[in-house]
């Protein structure tokens, strides 16, 4: 079976190890996009354990497709029963380079296909049940290449579930995430982020040490369709609580100035389980120039100004600059928007590949340690 899986731009080398580690094979890849083949468990698997994914789905057919009857055939060819229990469907269209242009019709003649086949050829409406969740189908069309593909997550992946409350600027988990695993950080080492917000980095940092499945806390669209056997996400719900890691200690030390994200952050970190495993400290990044020298990777998602202009932004990376000349055993990095912070030191590396954080495009800075 194949499998389309997307991302946010920036993590595709991130969801490519994901994918290998899970021994599934990749097959193409485009931003933001990765195509892989694997089994029928990997829908559950990989809904459950993937950290930077945004949605899993299942390849139903693929074929050249010049004119809507082909596009029409393609969908026939398809046994929707397999997925539709009387679940309002929603078809969405994306074509780039194709002859077929319009996803209106695109979208249009999906649907009628599918209602036909369902129906067996009847050409009266299909009776929707909207207290079911929508079977959520995407037709790609690329260079008139068209993949018809089902949405097996449902909502995106970042929406873990366990955060109750946000601020501002909130990052999502998927972003948090792929930094995380940027960052190069080991988990022997303590973790650190000065702007913790509502907690989503630390938070993260938890269970990727504790190898917690990040699905752990949600419900995925797989599970309601028609033949999907439950016992398949059933085995994989255990295997993964098996690989937990409770025993083993970690220090991750999350801190903000407001003293109510504070509260926000301890909340969230309850929902997810891991709140014995961070420290939350009410505290201004300021406040920690005159510790002790700190051999720490540090992950932090500072305001950008762009959405919070209350701060005086130019201070605030001054200050996470002399933080890091301070402390040159303190590596790891922080993403931003914000054009005035340019370090020039050696330690420094910006990647190359561009990241988005609600939106607004930023830039993920890396300090790595001097040999």
């Amino acid at each position: 079976m194949n499998y389309v899986i997307t991302c946010a731009a920036g993590l595709e080398s991130i969801l490519k190890k994901e994918i290998e580690i899970a021994g599934y094979q990749i097959l193409s890849s485009w931003p933001t996009l990765v195509r892989f083949k694997g089994d029928f468990s990997a829908i559950a698997k990989m809904n459950l354990r993937s950290r930077v994914w945004n949605k899993l789905f299942l390849e139903l057919g693929q074929h050249i497709t010049s004119d809507f009857n082909q596009l029409f055939d393609l969908v026939q060819g398809i046994d929707w029963k397999m997925y539709v229990q009387g679940n309002p469907i929603i078809v969405s269209a994306i074509t780039k380079q194709s002859l077929l242009t319009s996803t209106p019709t695109i979208q249009s003649i999906t649907k009628k296909s599918i209602v036909k086949k369902i129906l067996d050829g009847k050409e009266w409406q299909l009776p929707e049940d909207h207290s079911k969740e929508a079977i959520d189908v995407l037709v790609y069309i690329e260079r008139n290449m068209c993949s018809i593909l089902l949405n097996t997550t449902g909502e995106s992946l970042h929406k873990r579930g366990y955060k109750k409350a946000t601020g501002e600027a909130p990052i999502n988990e998927a972003l948090a995430a792929g930094l995380l695993l940027l960052s190069g950080r080991k988990f022997s080492e303590p973790l650190y982020d000065f702007f913790c917000g509502s907690g989503t980095i630390a938070i993260e940092a938890a269970l990727l040490a504790k190898n917690i499945a990040p699905g752990s806390f949600r419900t995925f669209a797989f599970q309601q369709f028609k033949r999907y056997d439950q016992n398949l996400f059933t085995t994989e719900v255990i295997s993964a609580k098996s690989k937990v890691m409770l025993s083993k200690q970690h220090t991750i030390i999350a801190s903000d100035i407001d003293p109510t994200m504070m509260s926000i952050a301890q909340e969230n970190a309850k929902h997810a389980g891991v709140a014995d495993y961070i420290i939350f400290e009410t505290k201004n990044i300021s406040d920690y120039m005159e510790t002790p020298e700190l051999a720490w990777t540090l992950v932090s998602n500072p305001p950008y100004g762009l959405r919070m202009n209350t701060y005086d932004l130019e201070k605030v990376y001054h200050t996470i600059t002399e933080l890091f000349i301070k402390h040159p055993k303190l590596h790891g990095g922080v993403i931003t928007s914000y054009e005035g912070f340019l370090p020039e030191d050696e330690w420094w590396t910006r990647k190359k590949s561009m990241l988005y954080n609600g939106g607004e495009r930023c830039w993920f800075y890396k300090k790595t340690l001097l040999k």
